[in-house]
């Protein structure tokens, strides 16, 4: 390449590292745009890798349904350039072209050949792997007729330095993606849980309360003007023991009775210190157990029967099965009676239920 294809050649990296600054739903749509837009690789497949090297999830530009069909069914195992075929042979390289690992003439004998690349229109094949620290993340799969040109070593090498900058934007939209996925995972759990979870980062930052928590914390400070009844609690009930104690969670930090005569537990998971922490201060976290849970890990045989109600709603149902009329459950736990019935609707939808009789006879027939 000469000095002005160079520097032409400088010019269109850029704007392609610039064009795929997009969010990461559609990041692997925008790189196959701009390698068509501006580099004129008009065919081309964008797959994700999993941990173990196989591809998945595929992005087409210009690439009939049909051809992924047929080649996930059973031509990938032909495909001479598939990164479980090619890589192990070449550690070493990002960008590889059909005639880099085999001859045109031998090519063009192989059932991948005939079978499956001339029957959709295409004769030459150029992979781009995307690694991340000698991991395959990805790879692009390139594709052109035999009335184009065939790719070349300068194809190979602006493959070569693409392939760091997408496999790098992918592995960071790709561990977004997981840690976006375990948060909503441990919120879902979390929110099924019998037990009040909360995570505070020091000094009183609270990074996420379930609804249990929540509910413990406001019916602790009922009839109380703190705007946010968990900070409240944390500062009247963990703060210092969350800093000075050197204990784990094998031991309560101390026990708390709601003004509902409620008992429970409140157990401080401390900070974990990792070499990466000597400079700031990590979340702890705050479990609110009800007593009869034994750490949290075991619930009587009624609660498992419930694993969709909040603390309230199941306080609310104990008391319905003592023969609680509704006003005399809000008078019990000092709430109103509107709250009372909007608990009652929460109950009776998330057991499939309409009235109190059907509740009862729903948990004792179980």
């Amino acid at each position: 390449m000469d000095k002005g294809a160079f520097h032409l050649g400088s010019s269109k990296v850029l704007e392609f590292i610039d064009s795929i600054l997009v969010p990461a739903e559609r990041f692997p749509q925008q790189v196959l745009l701009s390698l068509s837009q501006i580099f004129g690789y008009h065919r081309s497949i964008f797959w994700i890798a999993d941990k173990h090297g196989n591809l998945f999830l595929p992005i087409t530009l210009n690439v009939e349904d049909r051809l992924i069909q047929d080649y996930v069914s059973y031509y990938s195992q032909h495909d001479l350039l598939h990164p479980q075929n090619v890589i192990p042979q070449n550690p070493s390289r990002t960008a590889l072209r059909i005639n880099d690992v085999m001859p045109d003439q031998e090519y063009e004998q192989t059932i991948y050949y005939n079978q499956f690349m001339r029957a959709y229109g295409n004769y030459d094949e150029m992979g781009i792997y995307l690694k991340k620290e000698g991991t395959l993340v990805g790879s692009i799969g390139l594709a052109r007729c035999k009335q184009e040109q065939r790719f070349t070593e300068i194809d190979v090498r602006l493959g070569e330095t693409l392939s760091r900058t997408i496999a790098h934007t992918l592995a960071i939209h790709t561990h977004a993606d997981e840690l976006q996925k375990e948060r909503m995972l441990f919120a879902a759990h979390s929110q099924l849980s019998s037990i009040g979870i909360i995570i505070v980062e020091p000094p009183a930052h609270i990074c996420y309360v379930n609804p249990v928590a929540k509910d413990i914390c406001a019916e602790w400070f009922l009839g109380k003007t703190y705007t946010n009844p968990v900070h409240a609690f944390i500062k009247q009930h963990v703060e210092n023991n969350a800093f000075t104690s050197p204990s784990s969670f094998s031991a309560p930090a101390a026990s708390a009775l709601t003004p509902s005569q409620q008992e429970f537990a409140i157990y401080v998971q401390p900070s974990v210190s990792t070499p990466f922490s000597d400079h700031r201060t990590l979340p702890y976290a705050i479990y609110l157990i009800p007593k009869g849970t034994h750490s949290g890990l075991s619930a009587t045989r009624e609660q498992d029967q419930l694993p969709h109600l909040t603390r309230t709603e199941r306080r609310i149902y104990e008391l319905v099965q003592q023969g609680y009329t509704n006003q005399l459950i809000a008078n019990e736990l000092h709430i109103s009676l509107n709250t009372v019935k909007r608990h009652l609707q929460n109950t009776y939808r998330k057991l499939g239920v309409s009235n109190r009789t059907e509740l009862c006879y729903k948990l004792k027939t179980n």
